[in-house]
Formats: C-alpha cells, sequence, structure tokens
C-alpha cells in the first residue's frame, strides 16, 4: 500500500512538472515555456514565437499559417509530379521540450516527420524524409514556407512593434533568413541552415518559401538563376539512400553583434566586405570570413578575369582575403569548405564610378529627352524601356495610360531626371548638358508643370498623372471623380525635385555664368526659393493629407544650402520664413512622432535620407522652443515645444539609423543585399544610396564605434550602381541589356526571383533589373552629397580606402581618389576624424591625396575643371578640437569659420595648383 501511495505521488509530481513546462492549454496547443523565449504549437505545427526580451510579446508567426511545415514535389518513374501527402498529420510530445509531426498513413509513398526541440536559447528543428516505395522516388522540389506578420495598415505602433521585415542569404550551406521589426529595435530572429542543410532558391509567387531542392520550382519560370537548381533521388524503402534528414536551427537574439556571432558560433560564415559587393573596376575588395569551418578554397565563376589573393589569418577563425574583377556584371566566387559544402557570394563589376556619373548624363540628354515643339511634353526626360531600346513618352505609352501615365511624365519618375543632370553638371560642367537642362525648364516646367509668377499660385506644380491633364479640368475627369474642385497642385512629393533643380542651377550659374542662358545665377535662386516656399505652402493648404511636415520626402535636404546662400545674398527674410519652415518638420520629427518613418505607405524606405537631415540639423543647430508652432488640421492639435535641446536631435539621429537598418542589407553578402534597401529578398533600388548616405555620414561623424557604420554606408553608396546598364565595346555594352543604344540606361529597381511581380501595374520581370528607369535617377541625384573617399584604420581590414587606391608608404598613405567626384576626402583613423570638400573643381585625376603618418598633414593637386581664373572654396567640417592651416602653392590663406566648418578660398588661374593642410 505504502509503495502504492508513493507511486500515485511520483505520478502526480510528474503531471506537475510536465504541466508547468507545457503550460498546455487545451489538447489541441502546447506551449515551450523558458527564459529566453515563447513557442506554441497546435495540431499542424508552430503557432506563435515571441522572444521574452520584447516587450511588445510580437510572435513571428503570421496569422495566415504555421511555421514549421515542409512542402515537397515528388516523382515516381515518368509520372506526374505529385506533392507529399499531408491528410493525416498526427502530432507527439516526446519531452516538454521536444515535439514531433509525422505526416503519413498506410499506403502512400513518402513518410515525414518534423522535430522541434529546444536546445539551449534556441529550437532545432530537424526534417526527416522517409521513402516507404519499394521503387526510387525523385524529389523535384522540396521547400520550407514561410509566413509573417508584415508593415501594413496605417496604426504606427502595430507596424513598428508588431511586424517583421525579412532578410535572406540564400547562398548555400551557410545560408540564413532573418527577421527585424521595422523599428530596427531588437530582437531579431535568425533562423539557420545546420550542416549538410542548403538552400538553393526562394519564390515569393503566392506566398515566401525558401528551397533546399528546387529544380521543379525553378523549372516553372524563365529567367535566369545564379544558384544550381538540385533534384534528390531516394533509393527504395529499406535501401541505404532512402532517407534523408535537414536541419535548421531558430534563435533570437538582441543585436547585429549577436547575431554575427551566433552565425559563427553555428557553423554559418560572419561576412564583412569592403567597399562592397558592388564593385567598380580598378579598385579591389577585401573581405573578411569569421567560422569555425575548414576553408578548402575559394574559387571564382571566371578564373582568368579574377584575381583572389588570401592576406591572412587576423586572428582564430578570421581570414582575410582580396578581390578583383576584370569582368563586367555578375561574379560568383565559391566557398569550398569542410570537404563538400559551399557557400556563395554574389558580387558585381561595373565601369568606373566617374564612368557611370558622366555616362548617365549623356544618356539622359542624348537619349531620354522628347524636343519636339509640336508636343505639350517638349523638353520632358520621359523614360527608357532597355528591353526594346525605345524611349517611351506621352505618345509611346507601352501601356501606361490615363492615371498610369504619371510613369510617363510626371511625378518623382519625369522629375528626377534634370535634378541629377544639374547636379552633375555642378562638378563636370558639360555645355550641352546644361543646356539641355534649360530647355527642360523653359519648354516643359515653366508655365507648363510649374505654374509661373503671372499665374494664380504661383509656383504651384502640377502632379499625377501630369500637368497637362491636372490644368484641364475636362481631362482631369475621366480618371478621377473627386477633388475636381481644388486646383491639383498638392502633392508634396513633386516640389523638393524642382527646388533641387534650380538650386544646382543656381550654383551652376554662379560657378560658370558664361554656360547658362535662360536666367542668371539670381534668377535661379529666386525660382529656388519660390519653389520651396510653395511646398511648404499650397499641398497642406489644398489638400492636408498631404501632410508635409510629417512625412520625409526625396531630395528635402537640399532646402538647407538654399538657405545658407539665400543669406549670403542678403535674403535674410526669405532665409527666416524658409528656416522656421524647416525647423517645423525638424521638430515634429524629433519631439511629436514616435515612429515618423511613414509617408504614403505604412513604412516607407524613402523617409531616411530625410530623417537624419533633419537629425543631423537639430544636432548641429540650436532651435528655439515654442509655443503653438503650428496647427495639425488633420488631427486638430497644435504642437507646441517648450523645452527644445540639442542633444534630443542627437538621441533622434540614433533612433532613425536604428529603424534605417531594418530595411537595409547588412550582413547579406549578395551584391543586391549589401548596403540596399532591403526587403523580401533584395529590394535594390535609387533608395540605396539616398538612405546610404545617412549611414556613411552618421559613421564619419557622430558614431562612437565608426567602422561598422561606415562599411555598410558605402556599400549603400556603390550598390545601385549595380542597376546601371553600361558596358565597353567588348562586353556589348551592358550586362543586363546589351547593345550600345542601352549604354547608359538605368534599371528602377532589382527583382532578386527567377521571375516575379512587381508592383508597376503588377508586371512580371525576369530577375534582374526592371526594364525601366523610373525613380532610378533620385538615387544618381544622391551621390552629389555622398561621394567621397575615405581613409580608415577598420578594427579589421586595418589600413583601407573606400573609394581609393591606397599606397602605404614610408613617409604616410597616399591615397587615389577614384569615388566619382573627386571633391570629398576624410579620415577616421588613429584619433583623427575630419572630412575636406571641395566646392568645384576637385582633386586631380590620378594624382594621389598624401596623408603623413602622424595624421597632423594631408596634400592634394587641385584641378581646374574649367580652365579660367576664379576662386574655389575647401570646406572642412571638424567634430573635434583640430585646427587648420592651408596653403596654396605655399602661400598661407585665411580661414572663414562658421559654426563646425572651417572654409579656405583658394585661387585658382592655372591647371593645377598644390594645396596643403596641417591639422593641429
Amino acid at each position: 500500500m505504502e509503495k502504492y501511495i508513493k507511486l500515485c505521488c511520483l505520478i502526480i509530481f510528474m503531471n506537475f512538472l510536465l504541466t508547468c513546462h507545457l503550460n498546455a492549454q487545451s489538447l489541441d496547443s502546447m506551449v515551450i515555456d523558458c527564459e529566453d523565449f515563447e513557442m506554441e504549437f497546435n495540431r499542424k505545427g508552430i503557432s506563435s514565437f515571441w522572444s521574452k526580451s520584447d516587450e511588445h510579446r510580437a510572435s513571428i508567426v503570421g496569422k495566415r499559417g504555421e511555421w514549421g511545415d515542409v512542402d515537397v514535389k515528388y516523382q515516381v518513374a515518368d509520372g506526374d509530379w505529385l506533392n507529399i501527402y499531408k491528410g493525416a498529420t498526427s502530432r507527439e510530445i516526446l519531452s516538454p521540450e521536444k515535439v514531433k509531426y509525422t505526416d503519413y498513413k498506410e499506403g502512400v509513398v513518402l513518410k515525414m516527420e518534423r522535430t522541434f526541440e529546444r536546445v539551449r536559447n534556441g529550437i532545432d528543428w530537424t526534417i526527416r524524409l522517409e521513402s516507404m516505395f519499394d521503387y526510387p522516388i525523385t524529389i523535384g522540389d522540396f521547400s520550407v514556407p514561410i509566413s509573417w506578420p508584415r508593415p501594413s495598415g496605417e496604426e504606427p505602433n502595430y507596424i513598428f512593434e508588431e511586424t517583421f521585415i525579412k532578410h535572406q542569404y540564400i547562398g548555400g550551406n551557410s545560408s540564413f533568413i532573418y527577421f527585424s521589426k521595422p523599428s530596427g529595435e531588437p530582437p531579431f530572429l535568425v533562423l539557420m541552415t545546420k550542416p549538410g542543410t542548403k538552400l538553393e532558391y526562394f519564390d515569393s509567387a503566392s506566398g515566401y518559401s525558401a528551397h533546399i531542392h528546387s529544380q521543379w520550382a525553378a523549372a516553372q519560370k524563365e529567367g535566369s538563376w545564379r544558384m544550381e537548381n538540385t533534384a534528390l533521388e531516394l533509393a527504395p524503402k529499406g535501401k541505404p539512400g532512402s532517407s534523408i534528414t535537414y536541419g535548421f536551427r531558430m534563435q533570437w537574439v538582441n543585436s547585429y553583434d549577436e547575431l554575427r556571432d551566433v552565425l559563427y558560433q553555428n557553423n554559418l560564415f560572419d561576412i564583412r566586405v569592403v567597399p562592397g559587393m558592388t564593385l567598380p573596376q580598378g579598385l579591389s575588395a577585401k573581405f573578411s570570413l569569421r567560422t569555425k569551418n575548414k576553408i578548402d578554397s575559394i574559387s571564382a565563376e571566371f578564373p582568368k578575369q579574377t584575381k583572389i589573393d588570401f592576406i591572412k589569418e587576423k586572428e582564430k577563425d578570421l581570414y582575410i582575403y582580396e578581390v578583383q574583377f576584370e569582368r563586367l556584371g555578375e561574379n560568383k566566387l565559391t566557398i569550398h569548405y569542410n570537404g563538400n559544402q559551399k557557400s556563395i557570394l554574389e558580387f558585381f563589376s561595373t565601369e568606373p564610378v566617374e564612368t557611370l556619373i558622366k555616362k548617365r548624363t549623356d544618356f539622359l540628354t542624348q537619349s531620354q529627352q522628347h524636343t519636339d515643339p509640336s508636343k505639350w511634353y517638349n523638353g520632358l526626360y520621359s523614360i527608357w524601356d532597355m528591353s526594346k531600346a525605345v524611349l517611351r513618352g506621352p505618345d509611346n505609352t507601352d501601356g501606361f495610360d490615363h492615371w498610369w501615365g504619371y510613369v510617363l511624365a510626371s511625378d518623382d519618375i519625369g522629375l528626377v531626371k534634370a535634378p541629377y543632370i544639374a547636379s552633375k553638371n555642378v562638378y563636370f560642367p558639360e555645355d550641352d548638358e546644361i543646356a539641355s537642362v534649360e530647355y527642360h525648364i523653359e519648354n516643359f516646367v515653366w508655365g507648363g508643370l510649374q505654374r509661373t509668377d503671372k499665374e494664380t499660385n504661383p509656383y504651384g506644380i502640377h502632379g499625377v498623372p501630369n500637368w497637362r491633364e491636372a490644368r484641364d479640368p475636362l481631362l482631369r475627369a475621366r480618371s478621377r471623380d473627386y477633388n475636381l474642385d481644388k486646383i491639383k497642385i498638392w502633392r508634396s512629393y513633386d516640389y523638393p525635385h524642382i527646388t533641387k533643380m534650380y538650386y544646382h542651377m543656381f550654383q551652376i550659374a554662379e560657378f560658370y555664368p558664361d554656360k547658362v542662358q535662360y536666367l542668371d545665377a539670381k534668377g535661379y535662386l529666386e525660382r529656388a526659393f519660390q519653389t520651396a516656399k510653395a511646398y511648404f505652402t499650397y499641398p497642406y493648404e489644398i489638400l492636408p493629407w498631404y501632410d508635409t511636415y510629417k512625412w520625409g520626402c526625396y531630395n528635402e535636404l537640399i532646402i538647407i544650402p538654399l538657405i545658407k546662400d539665400l543669406e549670403r545674398y542678403g535674403r535674410k527674410s526669405d532665409a527666416d520664413w524658409l528656416r522656421q519652415e524647416w525647423e517645423k518638420k525638424v521638430k515634429y520629427f524629433v519631439y511629436d512622432d514616435k515612429y515618423p518613418f511613414r509617408s504614403e505607405y505604412s513604412i516607407d524606405r524613402t523617409a531616411f535620407e530625410s530623417s537624419y537631415a533633419f537629425a543631423k540639423y537639430g544636432t548641429l543647430n540650436k532651435m528655439k522652443p515654442d509655443e503653438k508652432l503650428w496647427y495639425d488640421v488633420n488631427l486638430e492639435k497644435w504642437y507646441s515645444h517648450p523645452s527644445v535641446k540639442q542633444e534630443d536631435s542627437r538621441d533622434f539621429m540614433d533612433r532613425q539609423n536604428t529603424a534605417g537598418l531594418a530595411v537595409r542589407g547588412w550582413v547579406n553578402p549578395t551584391y543586391y543585399s549589401l548596403g540596399s534597401d532591403d526587403s523580401e529578398g533584395g529590394g535594390l533600388s535609387y533608395m540605396a544610396r539616398m538612405g546610404g548616405w545617412s549611414i556613411l555620414d552618421y559613421g564619419l561623424h557622430f558614431a562612437e564605434k565608426p567602422y561598422d557604420w561606415i562599411q555598410l554606408g558605402y556599400a549603400s553608396y556603390l550598390s545601385s550602381y549595380a542597376l546601371m546598364n553600361t558596358g565597353t565595346k567588348e562586353s556589348n555594352y551592358g550586362y543586363w541589356f546589351p547593345g550600345k543604344e542601352n549604354d547608359g540606361a538605368l534599371g528602377w529597381a532589382f527583382n532578386s526571383q527567377k521571375h516575379g511581380r512587381i508592383w508597376l501595374q503588377g508586371r512580371e520581370i525576369e530577375r534582374g533589373p526592371w526594364n525601366y528607369d523610373g525613380e532610378a535617377d533620385l538615387g544618381m541625384g544622391a551621390i552629389g552629397h555622398t561621394a567621397s573617399t575615405v581613409l580608415v584604420n577598420d578594427p579589421i581590414f586595418e589600413w583601407f580606402a573606400y573609394g581609393g587606391n591606397l599606397d602605404e608608404t614610408t613617409n604616410g598613405f597616399a591615397i587615389v581618389p577614384k569615388d566619382g567626384l573627386r571633391t570629398r576626402f576624410a579620415i577616421v583613423a588613429n584619433g583623427t576624424r575630419f572630412q575636406m570638400e571641395l566646392e568645384r573643381d576637385g582633386f586631380a585625376k590620378n594624382n594621389p591625396i598624401l596623408v603623413s603618418k602622424s595624421m597632423n598633414e594631408v596634400s592634394f593637386v587641385l584641378e581646374n575643371r574649367v580652365e579660367k581664373r576664379h576662386r574655389t572654396k575647401l570646406n572642412l567640417e571638424n567634430y573635434g578640437n583640430i585646427s587648420f592651416k592651408c596653403r596654396a602653392d605655399g602661400k598661407l590663406l585665411k580661414v572663414i569659420k562658421k559654426g563646425n566648418i572651417e572654409s579656405f578660398e583658394i585661387p585658382v588661374s592655372g591647371k593645377t595648383h598644390q594645396v596643403t593642410l596641417t591639422l593641429n
């Protein structure tokens, strides 16, 4: 009897422990509840999975399906391709921390077992597939469908706290996928392949799936793919090779450093690349592999045109390599390791950056401008169709009709090409290109796109779908049945583009007055100011849904130098008015919105150029407290800021950069992901460089640990050059769309699937850049404030020059700048942190910038780019206690100090001049 009582007590106690561990809510669910996470299972798989470090308890599992399912497509002999039978899924709880699902019943061909087990602070997920048939079976597809809550709707707390953005590296045996919230705040979930498991393919046609085998799936789609699409042969039942086991590990991490450590600890690769994976010819890249694996070799896709050097093992398990490509276009490097495993690194080789910058403006002015005085769109730069090698326009639409006509003649697509051409000509002036922009302004913009100063609502800009329809009530009524009582000049996004165009034309008119004909410098400055004023006036007055003060708009950072030049021209009241409006927006982003990273969409990758510009302005400039600064007509409330501190803007800078990382590829070693505006597996577009500027600038000037930020920021700067279609005669003038007629064309964005649907009218395209340029010149326009050559002493790569060729000498360093503009140089090394910039002219081509070992002297040869007598200004950004002396051809120059900027005016008369800076 006593033994019986003890046995009963033991059973009760064990049941109690089991209940505590499983926290069973019903017969249909079980829970693994541990210190790090909580995971709930239903009858089919994982129904909830969240990290205990997440105060919002956001589950990574989407509402439309469980995690842990597997899709298998098989074939017996030459029969039909069939799906694995899942009509009899059973679940078995093997322990409080282990559960197994079995898909099998007597008489079916395949048996699948899926096991989930807590191991330390993560979940090991094992998939075993076994043949139950007496004949061989071909597995043509073996994929893992994954559903997660994606950003949607308009409720910011939900968007930024409860949804996730996916990032992936589909690259063989070291593949991984990770998820971050749009806020960028941890935790992040990382899903990793276990040894013996690889990922080789993905698709998103009907929900996202990552494929271990993909021969069948890939064969269903046209297009190219960069990895082998494999199948698997299972031997007959009971024979060797009749079963296969694959596995993944899932783990929550609380920082990017921890994410890298987890990749390393789980026998994958922590990979870094400088200056980026889009690599201009003439520059070499270095990459590091941090791994526990035994690296057998690294092979090139084109070995005769690729140079790979092993540099050294810097420390235990950290290997440094250098690579240079001769072949333009995509270049794979394959890491062979542990005897039979391999992973792929995807690079893209372009022509030199300066060549790309110049080719693009030449192509725009020679191939993409309509110059027919009989057309209402005379002077328009429209979209180029690379697939047909033809200029599209309002009379050659390719289906972009009615409302979709905006793709051809307005908005961010039609209005960003002229600003880029103008910005390039500030640095490399060409008479024909400047004349092209003036033709555009005179014939298409003024009095057409933009209302003149003689019309009502002067300087207003007519928006979607084009200015002709926006000005004509009858034409407007064809595509819209509301807001017909309002003048259609309310789209906020249009105004900064035109402001930027006028501002750069103002610079050109100042620097090269003999090259402009339409307006002089004062005329262009007036246009720039009045357009900026209209930006802060009409959209909010006419249709306040356009929250001008709340949304980050492309190109609006041009307002900062515009304010300075208005002051320089004695227009203080205009500068004060514009500054007041700008500061309204800065304060809103810093104080009035927890998550100001939205626009017309739930989260917008376009926001991070502007939000950083706001943060930087507030950090470097004192703003006054205010009472009832502006009234929000949408929310019916006043915004007041009784306390305004520069430290608050600095804090916001960190928050906005954290959010910016959530939409940027950072640890994923592919050219279309690293540094790109990454989402859903490769979102490379013009936004890569725009938001990338903020990351690079932050690393150069503000970050306490700058080197990660500089690595990522420079990769961002280079990444979207891969969207350009250029080449040499030997390469038939273009990797993506060959032919001389496409040499200089540009893709809108990148499709990383073999064949996928894009948002543009739901069209489908093959892998690669879209065949239209669209908004892509927004990214080209960001070159002017991003391009730089940077000397660093990186903790991993040691002395390195981003955007330049570096030689280390006995006396110091010689850096030949190849960043594309040759106007900006920075040092972040050994306690020295400064940046210098020439307002015009540039560092002489192929001449090195010399830096002393002690970092206290920098010298360079100044190149006169117009060969006329003038003065150029050298500006130095100083974020420390450095003071400067500057000599030009040996003559000491006077310093002009304003804020954190020290300037020197250099007299230019000859072709070149020797300039020397001394840092004290």
